[in-house]
Formats: C-alpha cells, structure tokens, sequence
C-alpha cells in the first residue's frame, strides 16, 4: 500500500528521510534504512503511517488478469494445490485461528497437524508468531492470498502448508537483525516439517543509501544465496514510491538482491501500477484491491476470526507470484523433473508475457500459469496393475517394496500397484488381526506418515512427488530407507508410548503397534495421543545440537534430524562423539535444573528432560514459575561468571554451562557450595551491572544514534 510518509520529514538526530528513507511496503510496514541490528525503528510514527481508506470490508472483486483469478481457473481442469510444499511467511505473523488458514482438525491451532505448521517470533523472542499487535494484519493477508482456503474464498496455492516468521513488533517495528534471523531459521529447518520449506515471501523493504546498502548486503546476501542453493526460491515485493515525484524506479532492498525474485504490482489493464517501483523484467501481477484474509482486530473485535479486505500494494502481488511458483514446481515434478530453483524461474519466464512500461520504457512481465503447467494434465498414465490391495482378518505380513515400481508381497504373491487414472490414491488395506507391514524405501525421496490413533484416522500413508499409499490397519510398521531425503513421522497411541531414536533410526512402541524407521535421516515423533510417554534420544558421531522446551525435542547432527513432540519425559544421550551441545528449557511451572559434566536435569511438574554427556548445557528460565538453577563443577578455581539474570562455568576445553533468567542460582566445585560475587573471573566489570535501568537504556540509545550515523546517512 502506498503511504503518505512525508518526504523530507526530520527524524532522529536530524537526518532527513528522503535520502536515509524508511518506506514501508504497506502502511506500518517498513524496515529501518539504518540497517543496525539492534535500533528499534523509532522514527516512525505509525498513526501517522495508518489509512483507515486502505482497509475495505467490502471491495470489488479483484480482476481477471491477477494470479490468484488464473489459479481459480486451472483448478478447474488441474489439479494444482501446492500440496507437499510449505511456504515461509516473514512478516507480521500470521493469525493462525483465521478460517481461511485453518485446518480440518476441530480446535483452531498452530503447529503440526495444523495449516500454520510452524514459525517463530523474532520481535518478541518466543514460541508464537500471532498476528496479534495493534499494528498487525499484514503477515495474515499475505498468507492467506499464498495459501486461503474457505468456500468462498481460495488462494494461489490451497493445500500448501505455511510457517509463520514473526519480524515486526506490536507497533509495526522491525529490526534488520529479526530478518536475518528468519532466513537463517528456514535455511536450518526447511526440512523440519512434513512437507519442505521450498519458497520465502518478504512483503518488506527499505529503501538505502549508497553506504548503508553494503552494510545491508553484508548482513543478509549470504543468507539469500545459501537459500537458493538449497533451492528455496525467496520472492521480495518490488516497492510502492515511484510516484513521489523524484523518478526514483529503484528496488526496494531486499527486492533488489540478485539472489531474489523481485515482484511488482499492475492495475486491472495490465499496466505497472502507479506507485508500483519497477526494474527491466521484473515479474508483475495485479496488486490492486487483492482480497484476503486479516485478523479479528482490524475492523473491530467480534470473537470471529473470519475478516476480509481488499489490500493495493507490491506486497499483495508478491505472493500471488510466490504462490505460482509453488504450483510450478509441482507441475514440474508431476512431469517426472527434479527442477531446482533456476530450472522453475526459468519456467516461469519461458511462459510469461514481456510488456514494455510506456512512463519508464523498462519491460516487464505479467504471468502466464496455464502456460506454465501447460506440460502437465494432472493425471498419470492409467495402470494395468491394481490401485486397491484388501487382506484377510487375519495377521497378514505384507512387503512394499519401491526399489523397481511399487511391488507389493503378501502370502507368497507378488502384485504390481499403480495410481489409478484419476490420480487417487493406492489403498492397502489389511483390516483385522495383527497385521506387520516392511516397507523397502527406493533411492528416491519417501514419506510415512505411521499412526496409531494420535492423529485424526489413525490411517497411515507412504508417499512420494508421483504417488500416496494408504496404509490400513496395520499395527507394526517398519521402513528402510533407500538412501534417499527420506522422512518419517510417527504417530503414537493414546496409552503410554516409549521412543528410541538416533540418527536415522527410530522405534515408536506402545501397547498393540510398532512402529520404525530405519536408515531414514529425518524423523519426526508426535507423542500427542496421550498417556504418559518417554523418549530416549541418542546423538550421532559427529557434533550434534539439542534443543529441549516443553512438548517439543529436537536432535540435530550433520546429516539426520531428530524431532519429539509432546513427549512428557525425555532421556537425551551424547555417547558417540564430538562437540555436543544442550539448551534446555523450564516449563510454566516451578523447575529445579541441576548442570555437570556428567548429566543435565530439569525437573518440574509433568516434566522431566535429562541430558547426558553433552560438553556444553545451556538452560533458560523464562516461562514463569520459581526457578532454580544449580551448576556443579568437578575442579576448583574455575572460571565462573556472574549476573543477576546469569551464572555460567566455563571450562578449560571450551565447554560451558550455563543458566539464564533462574529466580536463584547456585555453585558449586567438588559438591561444594561457593560464593560468587556479580564481579567474578571472567565476568564483566561491576559497573556495568549496577546500572540501573534507566541509565542503561539512555547508554544503548546513544550507541545506537553512534552507529546510525556511523552507516553514513546523509
């Protein structure tokens, strides 16, 4: 949306803002042309930012021309959805409850299972990237025009899962740093969910001078080329001031990186829009009026999440390009390909139309999506082997085997399985007894969903790009992967359920199943169907990362990734090798968390997490409740350190441990109490923390006007 910021308005420490400009992608919107990871975007006032005019409850219908409109149209005769891709919203937040993002599950939530499966707020440094703040709605918007799906309403790509990357405070504030941090986030776990991360909408912008876009290069181009390595495609709205008066066509940052796809907004004719900032090339859809999901508080709260607006600007024509590319890469794999990130772009250009800007005489291109997918008809070739497998109501022991076709051996009989013509799914189903399923993964990539009962059927799939398997009613399920990026998620029961898992390997128990994975790097365990469950994890040869908070467990190594979630306790092991390091979190309640060389533990009501032999243990106290914190060493003389909200040993070899946010702290060496003083070895000066808060703050703002003025603003 365009704003009505005023040019040339003094702000802080008297630099204009024509030259060092902060210019929001839509209203309360905006990135900090300072660029200092930690300068609070102080110079914008966001009532003034605000136009009631720009939200519309009831808007016209958008136009034809736009990709949200030829979506609607191939679905008709395509099956197109975006499903098995997650999309990556960095914004701010997304409003998860809204009934266009909701899943099928009855209660409104957020995690897996759900349509938001993921996210994190980099604003507030926690767990939940709602779209809550006075100065919210847009992070929602955008999200719903990628991936909406009411009745009435649909967006580009429907059936893609979405993670929600909170990058703005409650005042439409953000921080160069929180955007960095987000990318870093998806880099790290764009293969943390049941479907992979594969594209980035930044609906963001700033507008630089000569001097501080290197310093903004510096923070975030490493970032946006080791996404598009790992084939994430990340699209950036092009900018919303080219009608200021100063022919200014320049992009936005990040829009204007050479690692992202810029994106640019036209009118229902098909011409740039007039605020629209344009560049030789640049794809463009239509951003005017684009209708779509907001939050509850936008036009007054009702307790009904199920508000609408039309929205203009680059950033509602971003995703809808985003959203496109998505369904691109699915037509492609639908064809047989294994397109990276340069092979769709390049698709996506080969079928888009070059119109040329009669105001600037740059070009542009407006999208063509059926001609994009025009290699693909949604359907695969019709079998001549069977779609539908049914067993006896005894215990049947079934073998999968998907290292030449899909061969299926029951009983000494050898059965060849195949999709049906309409692309349905291939349906095993072995009813009663106590059925055992082996399932021999290919060198390709495959997915198990295994469940027994925790998630709604309890129906457990196999799936690849080319095919779904439904797996009914089997109890024991076991699956070796072929050497492929394959991924396996566990379901467990609603009894008590035991995990072991290490790298690659995993087993899930309970009473009446089993489930494994074997030679599988990626595994993912729910114990959500209740019961009081365990899981044992242990740590690969290599280094390896835990992360340990209530209700969620994760283990990472080099090459296999390791998930629990909704586990009660949690036993975590480093055994094997290497540099290993621990961060574990209190729960809600009163914790006592006691740190050596030879185990970590924090214990509170209904939760219990211990880690053994990790050289470094980190534990944060900051979800409420009396909290303790007890670090033990075995030598004296140690190297501590010592702060109200801090204790931390550190040891000759590198290793630390350390406790932060605990209500109390104690230390020990050789099981023996010590008394450390806030100026102990190592430890800051005492100064330093004596001041009070207000002294503190006024010593960070004039550090910060110091390295504003020192990135050269004019």
């Amino acid at each position: 949306m365009k704003s009505d910021v005023q040019k040339k308005k003094p702000i802080d420490d008297g630099i204009e803002a024509n030259r060092s400009r902060i210019e929001p992608c839509e209203p309360r919107l905006a990135l900090s042309a300072s660029l200092a990871g930690d300068v609070l975007l102080q110079a914008l006032d966001s009532a003034h930012l605000f136009d009631d005019s720009l939200l519309d409850d009831s808007p016209d219908p958008e136009p034809a021309s736009n990709v949200i409109a030829q979506a609607a149209d191939l679905r008709e005769t395509v099956n197109l959805t975006g499903a098995g891709q997650t999309v990556a919203v960095i914004d701010s937040g997304v409003a998860w409850d809204h009934v266009a993002l909701k899943s099928d599950i009855a209660l409104p939530g957020f995690g897996p299972g759900y349509r938001v499966v993921g996210g994190w707020d980099f604003a507030e440094n926690d767990s939940d990237p709602y779209d809550d703040g006075p100065a919210g709605y847009h992070g929602t918007h955008v999200a719903g025009v990628l991936a909406g799906n009411t009745n009435d309403f649909v967006g580009v790509a429907p059936e893609a899962d979405i993670v929600s990357l909170r990058v703005f405070d409650d005042n439409g504030y953000s921080e160069l740093e929180w955007i960095e941090s987000a990318l870093q986030w998806v880099h790290a776990n764009q293969h943390s969910f049941e479907s992979p991360i594969t594209t980035v909408n930044l609906s963001v912008g700033a507008a630089l001078s000569d001097a501080n876009r290197v310093v903004a290069m510096d923070m975030l181009e490493d970032e946006f080329a080791l996404l598009r390595q790992d084939n994430i495609l990340v699209f950036a709205a092009a900018g919303n001031f080219f009608d200021d008066g100063d022919d200014d066509t320049g992009l936005l940052y990040p829009a204007s990186s050479p690692f992202v796809v810029p994106v640019s907004s036209t009118d229902p004719d098909g011409s740039l829009s007039d605020f629209a900032q344009r560049e030789s090339g640049i794809f463009a859809t239509g951003g005017r009026q684009i209708v779509s999901s907001v939050p509850d508080h936008v036009f007054g709260w009702d307790g009904k999440v199920d508000d609408f607006a039309g929205l203009d600007g680059t950033s509602m024509a971003t995703p809808q390009i985003a959203g496109a590319s998505m369904l691109v890469r699915q037509a492609m794999i639908g064809e047989g390909l294994s397109p990276t990130a340069n092979d769709i772009l390049e698709r996506m250009r080969d079928s888009s139309i070059e119109q040329i800007d009669p105001t600037s005489g740059l070009t542009y291109r407006t999208f063509d999506l059926a001609t994009a997918v025009g290699n693909f008809d949604g359907e695969t070739t019709s079998p001549s082997t069977l779609d539908h497998f049914d067993g006896s109501n005894s215990s049947d022991e079934v073998e999968l085997d998907l290292r030449d076709g899909i061969v299926l051996r029951v009983g000494g009989v050898a059965y060849s399985l195949a999709p049906s013509a309409n692309d349905a799914a291939i349906v095993i189903d072995v009813s009663g007894g106590d059925d055992t399923l082996t399932i021999l993964g290919s060198t390709g990539a495959e997915r198990l969903i295994a469940s027994a009962g925790g998630n709604a059927d309890g129906v457990s799939s196999l799936s690849t790009n080319a095919f779904t398997i439904e797996l009914r009613g089997f109890e024991n399920i076991s699956f070796h992967g072929g050497g492929g990026p394959d991924r396996a998620t566990l379901f467990d029961s609603p009894g008590s359920d035991t995990l072991e898992s290490r790298p690659g390997n995993a087993t899930l128990k309970g009473t009446g199943f089993s489930f494994e994975a074997i030679d599988v790097p990626r595994i993912y365990v729910h114990g959500i169907g209740g019961g009081s469950d365990v899981a044992f994890l242990q740590d690969s040869a290599g280094d390896d990362n835990l992360a340990v908070r209530p209700q969620f467990t994760s283990l990472k190594s080099d090459n296999a990734f390791q998930l629990a979630y909704g586990f009660e306790r949690v036993y975590a092991y480093a055994t094997q090798g290497g540099f290993d390091n621990a961060e574990i979190y209190d729960s809600v309640g009163d914790d006592t968390m006691s740190v050596s060389s030879g185990r970590s533990i924090i214990t509170g009501t209904n939760y219990h997490v211990s880690a053994s032999g990790f050289e470094s243990t980190t534990g944060y106290a900051s979800n409420g409740g009396d909290d303790i914190a007890k670090i033990y060493s075995e030598q004296t003389n140690s190297q501590w350190e010592s702060a109200p909200d801090r204790l931390q040993w550190t040891g000759s070899d590198g290793a630390v441990r350390i406790a932060r946010g605990f209500e109390r702290t104690e230390a020990f060496e050789q099981f023996q109490a010590i008394q450390l003083s806030p100026q102990s070895q190592g430890s800051a000066p005492t100064e330093w923390w004596a001041e009070d808060s207000k002294t503190r703050a006024a010593r960070d703002a004039e550090a910060a006007r110091s390295v504003f003025a020192d990135l050269g603003n004019q």
